[in-house]
């Protein structure tokens, strides 16, 4: 797993160089394989054992270095005032038995366009290619919390529904590589109220 040290520092004190901070790293399981330089930052390959799930990100990662150098973390615990979703219906599970959860919030007056240079960087160092900024920044997301996420234009979902369900035998995506691919019904997908839109497994 590629992690950046400039990223961390965003979100921990880190009196380290990277080198140290690989070693400390390392000690407590998190095993640093190797650091390269991606630009003005340095990227971990971490080999995390699957025990550690908690460090599949940014965050989690910055976490553990405040435990082993009681270092402060950057990130705040606001309590944030919950808002109700104007759409009640937006999203329905048919097959809870594959996903129990999923919940989705409605963003108005975005503008489609260019990621900043910042947010590119971010994504470049770890291994993620730049698409646009409502893109970009779910992924960016993904990476510093390990929360997967995705963005859909509701205008363009079938009766602004989002349906979670099984794939139906014969049932195509284009998906972001340009590439038409065939679903069946193993697969989990993300589908409006017509036709996958995503594929979640």
């Amino acid at each position: 797993m590629n992690i950046s040290y400039n990223w961390l520092k965003d979100l921990v004190e880190v009196g380290l160089s990277p080198q140290e901070l690989a070693t400390k790293l390392t000690n407590v399981g998190l095993a640093v394989e190797g650091i390269h330089e991606a630009g003005d930052d340095f990227v971990f390959d971490i080999d995390l054992t699957s025990n550690r799930s908690d460090c599949l990100s940014h965050l989690g990662v910055a976490r553990e270095i405040g435990a082993i150098t009681n270092y402060e973390l950057r990130i705040k615990n606001d309590n944030e005032q919950q808002i109700t979703n104007e759409k009640q219906n937006l999203v329905s599970i048919q097959d809870s038995d594959l996903c129990n959860r999923f919940t989705a919030r409605i963003i108005t007056n975005v503008k489609i366009g260019e990621s900043p240079d910042w947010l590119k960087q971010r994504l470049e160092a770890v291994g993620e290619r730049s698409i646009n900024n409502v893109a970009d920044i779910t992924n960016f997301v993904m990476h510093e919390l390990g929360q997967p996420m995705h963005s859909f234009d509701l205008n363009k979902l079938e009766k602004n529904r989002i349906v979670v369900r099984r794939a139906r035998n014969g049932e195509t995506i284009k998906t972001l590589d340009e590439v038409e691919r065939k679903l069946d019904e193993t697969m989990l997908a993300v589908c409006d109220a017509e036709k996958p839109v995503a594929v979640a497994a």
